[in-house]
């Protein structure tokens, strides 16, 4: 149970932290944002892992390391670029495909692969998913699919999708070698190291945008640790499907805020059929 606590935690964390996020991306850039969430995470945990002590990092934790920090920089680039660029309603649900690319990446990664009643679930995810990018009133049974080829925001969330069902076996080897919350420091300290220079290359004045947003850009970095731990804690209790396919609950969240106060109204009846559809993938994994 407290598995799908902590999992349900991370769901509403990520949805703070998207929310907040698309906000500030109206003022400061993709690479800056990704640049401060990264450093407020390295800040807040650096003490923690002094107090706690530096753990003993095998070469296994080295490889997850550096092969899990190099996708997760290219998938926070290429989230911030689509949240930006697109309506969230429409680009984050799209994230709900991790468990189904996972059905294929857990077992062969970390040997785990869920019962039937967990891909029931997964399934269900993935056809709400399906239902939130129908577009047009013929609702053609392929617009969901020209959507990701058309759309380049709907392309960058598709790859983020599939980069994640990766790096989240590569999270459970990373806290079976050492600890959540070194592993999440490391993690995101070596992530923090890439992106400063590509910050400094990339961005237009990035201290001045950081200095002119510096509490909201705060915000988001307090939300992204926090849905850092509550993920690596969860994947300790529970199965990595699971953990993911709970955490991308958060769609549903958005969906709603995006309604109410963004205004994002375009097909709101099948949208919320394909929450209700989702809910239903989540409580089969809940049940599992």
């Amino acid at each position: 149970m407290l598995g799908f606590i902590l999992a349900f935690g991370t769901a509403i964390s990520e949805a703070l932290k998207d929310i907040f996020s698309k906000v500030n991306l109206r003022y400061v850039d993709e690479y800056t944002v990704a640049l401060s969430m990264h450093l407020v995470i390295s800040v807040l945990l650096t003490p923690i892992v002094l107090v706690m002590g530096v753990e003993e990092m095998s070469v296994r934790f080295f490889v997850a390391l550096i092969s899990s920090s190099f996708l997760q920089l290219a998938v926070i680039l290429l989230y911030m670029k689509a949240i930006k660029r697109a309506e969230l309603s429409v680009t984050v649900p799209l994230i709900t495909l991790t468990p189904l690319f996972m059905l294929l990446s857990s077992p062969i990664l970390i040997g785990q692969f869920p019962n039937l009643p967990g891909i029931g679930g997964i399934l269900f995810i993935v056809a709400g998913t399906y239902l939130l990018n129908m577009e047009g009133s013929k609702r053609e049974i392929f617009a969901p699919f020209k959507n990701l080829v058309y759309n380049q925001s709907s392309r960058y969330m598709l790859i983020v999708a599939f980069l994640w069902s990766i790096t989240a076996n590569i999270d459970k080897i990373g806290v079976e070698e050492t600890s959540p919350v070194f592993w999440a420091f490391s993690k995101d300290l070596l992530i923090l190291l890439y992106l400063i220079p590509i910050v400094f290359i990339k961005s237009k004045a990035p201290l001045e945008q950081l200095k002119s947003r510096w509490l909201q850009l705060l915000g988001i970095g307090i939300f992204r640790t926090t849905s850092v731990l509550t993920q690596m804690f969860a994947i300790q209790f529970i199965l990595v499907a699971y953990v993911i396919s709970i955490k991308r609950s958060s769609a549903l969240l958005i969906i709603l805020y995006s309604f109410f106060f963004l205004h994002e109204r375009k097909n709101f009846k099948t949208r919320l059929l394909a929450i209700v559809i989702i809910s239903v993938g989540l409580a089969l994994i809940a049940l599992s």
